[in-house]
Parts: structure tokens; sequence; C-alpha cells
């Protein structure tokens, strides 16, 4: 199960999920993800991790496409943060 959470504060929408992006989970974070970006473009987005427990592939991709939008990422815990890492080397490593 994954809990998608948008909120607004000042200029910046922080997109919070929390639970296990993978497959489906993911694909409705992907869906709620693109919808956000789509209504505005000027503010800051904060894509906050810190209570997701598990990330698959499905769910990379979604953290991929937010780092390579220049997003912000907060994450806690080893292996979500370990996972951000990782993602975040592959995106350098491609450029």
């Amino acid at each position: 199960m994954l809990k998608i959470t948008i909120s607004e504060r000042s200029g910046c929408t922080t997109f919070a999920l929390e639970g296990r992006l993978c497959g489906q989970w993911a694909t409705e974070a992907s869906r709620a993800w693109s919808q956000l970006i789509s209504l505005d473009h000027t503010k800051e987005i904060v894509l906050d991790l810190e209570g997701v427990t598990f990330i698959d592939r499905d769910g990379e991709e979604l953290l991929a496409w937010a780092l390579e939008r220049g997003t912000k990422v907060r994450a806690s815990g080893v292996l979500v943060s370990h996972m951000v890492q990782e993602v975040r080397q592959k995106a350098a490593r491609s450029r």
C-alpha cells in the first residue's frame, strides 16, 4: 500500500509518499506526479520519501524522473537513502 500526500507552503510543494513504492503503487504515484508537475512548473517540489519502506524498479524510475527534473528528495532509513544515492549516481553517469 502507498499513501500520497500533496501539501503546499509558501511557494514550495511537497509530494510525500508513505509505504511501498512498487508495482501498481509506483504507477499510481507516477500518475499523481505527472499531474502535479503539469499544473505548475514554477514552484519548487520536494519529493518526501521519509515514509517509504521499499522501492522496486518501477519506483526507481519515478525517482530518476524526479531527480532529472531537479527535484529535491528527502529520504530516511538506510535502504531508501541508499536507493536515492544509487539513482543519483546512475543519472550522473548517463549524462
